[in-house]
């Protein structure tokens, strides 16, 4: 238990780190690009679900991003331990981040005077985050790239503006839209990606110790 704990920390601190910044970074700079003063629900949903929701896409990502390097790759499979857990242990702090910059947001909206209701906003622009993310996350997985991942999630963030409506129920922006009820199948379909990346990262660890 304490070699996980040591190597999560680790990973925060040598990989995670600019991605943490990088959050924080879309929330200080949200003011200069945005405004958060006197807006209705059509406003600060734009605020939400247009900007906000990029920090899953920054934050999911890169969780497999040590794994890269074939160094590290090969140590970590050579250890014959579940790499499942370390990767859960990766995703609680990415969790914890994402939930803090739109509650960070939605904080900055209400003490700017605008008007919204503050539990429909959080979730949608929360699940759609994590559904941006797990896209990257899964995508990442897949191609052992870090940079495929962010360009997957980029590439689908993009092709929903002016077409969202065509996705069903996956169709980013439902607030906007006035598709408040598709909040469980983002949440749905960030939980089936991500966790399916991490089946594949460990197929892929389990296939590596028997060869």
């Amino acid at each position: 238990m304490g070699n996980y704990v040591k190597t999560i920390l680790n990973f925060i601190r040598y990989h995670y780190l600019p991605h943490l910044c990088g959050a924080a970074l879309l929330v200080l700079c949200a003011g200069a690009v945005l405004s958060f003063r006197n807006l209705d629900i059509a406003g600060a949903a734009k605020v939400m679900e247009h900007y906000g929701v990029l920090a899953g896409i920054l934050l999911f990502t890169p969780l497999f991003l040590p794994e890269s390097d074939m160094e590290i790759w090969q140590l970590e499979a050579s250890r014959y331990l579940p790499m499942w857990k370390l990767y859960l242990g990766r995703l609680f702090p990415a969790v914890c981040m994402l939930a803090a910059v739109v509650s960070i947001l939605i904080l900055r909206l209400l003490a700017g005077g605008s008007v919204f209701p503050v539990g429909l906003l959080w979730r949608g622009a929360f699940c759609e985050a994590l559904f941006l993310g797990g896209i990257g996350c899964f995508a990442a997985a897949v191609t052992n790239q870090v940079v495929l991942g962010y360009m997957v999630s980029i590439l689908y963030y993009a092709a929903n503006i002016g077409m969202a409506n065509r996705l069903w129920k996956f169709g980013l922006f439902p607030v906007c839209r006035g598709d408040e009820g598709t909040w469980p199948w983002l949440l749905g379909a960030a939980v089936f990606l991500t966790a399916g990346g991490i089946w594949l990262r460990e197929q892929i660890r389990r296939a590596a110790v028997l060869s």
